[in-house]
């Protein structure tokens, strides 16, 4: 599992900045207050 992690912390950091552009444009096109998102930097990256 730790071989997974090592895989998937790189992924992470790479997916992060990207969710950070995505949530404000997601709460531009979506009926959703962008206060009920928490910062992307808090979350970690779901499929």
């Amino acid at each position: 599992k730790a071989k997974v992690a090592s895989c998937l912390l790189p992924l992470a950091s790479c997916l992060l900045p990207l969710a950070s552009c995505l949530l404000p444009l997601a709460s531009c096109l979506l009926p959703v207050p962008y206060s009920l998102f928490p910062t992307p930097y808090s979350l970690l990256p779901t499929p």
